[in-house]
């Protein structure tokens, strides 16, 4: 599970640089046509809507990797250290219960978008939709190794994700 969430994190870092700078340029570009060439592009607005999708539950995904994510800690802080253990325990089942289901629906949503088109590309809506899914499964996947890690006593990082 390791080796799959650390190429998970590979892919995840190489496509947010690539999604970033794509995004970058596309608006640059679209801000020259727009204003010195009074020409603007019709799709650029959509096609940086449709790159933040993903950006968003991809760096998600990433986020919970790394536990970069707010936690309160002022109770679990009060608990000994087998208590936190049987914690975080109990809320990661929690977590990945909820992410499982989450999956569930947005798998079953993206496969109903079948037959609509983006307004100005005219892309099928499942390319863009699809960034939910594919982020919540690699979300999952991250969280279930951080889970067999903590189950074996061996956690990656001493915080909750």
């Amino acid at each position: 599970m390791k080796t799959l969430s650390n190429w998970i994190e590979a892919f995840e870092k190489l496509a947010s640089i690539l999604l970033i700078a794509a995004m970058t340029v596309v608006l640059f570009i679209s801000v020259i046509f727009r204003y010195f060439l009074n020409a603007p592009l019709f799709w650029a607005n959509e096609a940086s809507i449709f790159m933040m999708a993903w950006l968003t539950f991809i760096g998600g995904s990433l986020g919970l990797k790394y536990k970069s994510q707010a936690s309160i800690t002022f109770l679990v802080d009060r608990f000994s250290e087998k208590g936190r253990k049987i914690l975080f325990i109990m809320t990661h089942i929690i977590i990945l219960i909820a992410l499982a289901f989450l999956l569930y629906l947005s798998y079953q949503w993206v496969f109903t978008l079948s037959p609509q088109k983006s307004s100005s590309m005219r892309l099928p809506m499942w390319l863009p939709y699809l960034s939910v899914p594919v982020g919540l499964t690699f979300a999952f996947i991250h969280l279930l190794d951080y889970f067999i890690d903590l189950c074996k006593n061996t956690p990656q990082s001493s915080e909750a994700s």
